[in-house]
């Protein structure tokens, strides 16, 4: 985690057009969370810069975004990469059996006991997250399947998982 204080909700992709818009990429599954907002931090390593959200609204897939001190294209480009965090206390409520992403990302997964490696990466492709696990040289893409995954505990910092060995293999 960047900071307990803050929870990553997006990522600067680009600029949308020439008057300092910031085309972001939701790490949220409700975009339209950002309408709720007034201001995010940007995140680029360890410096974090508050901005205040002028205007919001949502294109294709996307979240388009103007915030006070970025007025031209170069000023938005300069903020690509950045990821977007709010006050964690603003973060969603979760359900039971989810996570934030950023919580999962480390996580050694223990495959029926035996540690198999860490969440390096959670990919989100459409109907089913995929989970990246890293162990050493090898790395696996496991969907994340109740089925699989038996017990995510992230307050003991430790995943219980059943994986065959064909979904280890692919």
């Amino acid at each position: 985690m960047k900071d307990d204080s803050l929870i990553i909700i997006g990522r600067i992709l680009g600029a949308h057009g020439i008057k300092g818009e910031l085309k972001v990429l939701p790490l949220t599954d409700d975009p339209g969370r950002y309408y709720d907002l007034e201001t995010i931090t940007l995140l680029n390593g360890k410096i974090q810069q508050d901005y205040v959200i002028t205007n919001c609204r949502l294109h294709k897939t996307n979240v388009l975004l103007f915030v006070d001190g970025v007025a031209t294209r170069n000023d938005a480009e300069a903020l690509i990469g950045r990821e977007v965090g709010i006050p964690r206390d603003l973060a969603v409520k979760l359900q039971e059996d989810e996570f934030f992403i950023e919580e999962l990302i480390g996580l050694p997964v223990y495959n029926e006991g035996a540690l198999l490696g860490k969440i390096t990466d959670v990919m989100q492709a459409g109907g089913v997250d995929v989970y990246t696990i890293t162990g050493g040289p090898k790395t696996y893409c496991v969907p994340a399947r109740k089925i699989y995954f038996k017990e995510i505990n992230v307050n003991d910092r430790r995943i219980d998982a059943t994986i065959p060995q064909e979904i280890l293999d692919l």
